[in-house]
């Protein structure tokens, strides 16, 4: 994926994270723990991605 496929989908993430965790409902709690940790799995391959197009350029 590239940097910008990466941030699309984070911001997608953040977005799910940020509606659940301000829900009252214990469903979305989990639901912000899933959105949480998908985002976690996201930060090292775009810190990758980043240092890439930085050294193509």
């Amino acid at each position: 994926m590239s940097k910008q496929e990466l941030y699309d989908e984070m911001v997608r993430l953040w977005g799910e994270f940020s509606t659940a965790h301000n829900s009252k409902f214990k469903k979305d709690a989990a639901a912000a723990r899933k959105a949480a940790s998908a985002l976690k799995k996201l930060v090292t391959p775009y810190n990758q991605a980043s240092i890439a197009e930085g050294k193509a350029k």
